[in-house]
């Protein structure tokens, strides 16, 4: 199992749409790589946590870089990992700014969030994340 984080910018144009097609699209795509994680939003940044295994994650990271939704893409943690941490979810979704996105993935609490078994790590950097305003 392998483990990535990164890190990025929304471009200027984003919109609650295309927030709303980046979490429809990652529940899809994930769902049959069998990928994992969460993505957090705070209305400048986007973080997300992507596990599974390395031949399909890497790709997809690559392909993530790609997307004109974002830029200063920035991977912060890559590595194997011994269990995945968000093994139920496809996508788990937390907005820092409240915004109108209409979605069945769930969204979920910093509480929720820390209640997770994961290493200190990985902890550390989504506390960082979620401390960011943006």
């Amino acid at each position: 199992m392998f483990r990535l984080i990164y890190i990025s910018s929304a471009s200027e144009e984003i919109s609650p749409t295309d927030i709303q097609d980046i979490l429809t699209t990652a529940v899809s795509n994930n769902r049959n790589m069998e990928i994992t994680g969460l993505l957090m939003y705070n209305g400048l940044n986007f973080m997300q946590v992507l596990e599974g295994e390395r031949d399909d994650v890497e790709p997809l990271f690559e392909k993530i870089s790609q997307d004109k939704r974002h830029v200063s893409v920035a991977s912060i943690l890559q590595g194997d990992a011994d269990t995945r941490i968000f093994a139920p979810w496809a996508m788990l979704f937390k907005k820092l700014k409240p915004e109108t996105t209409e979605q069945d993935i769930p969204e979920v609490t910093m509480s929720e969030i820390m209640a997770l078994e994961m290493p200190d790590n990985v902890r550390a950097i989504i506390k960082n994340f979620d401390s960011l305003m943006g």
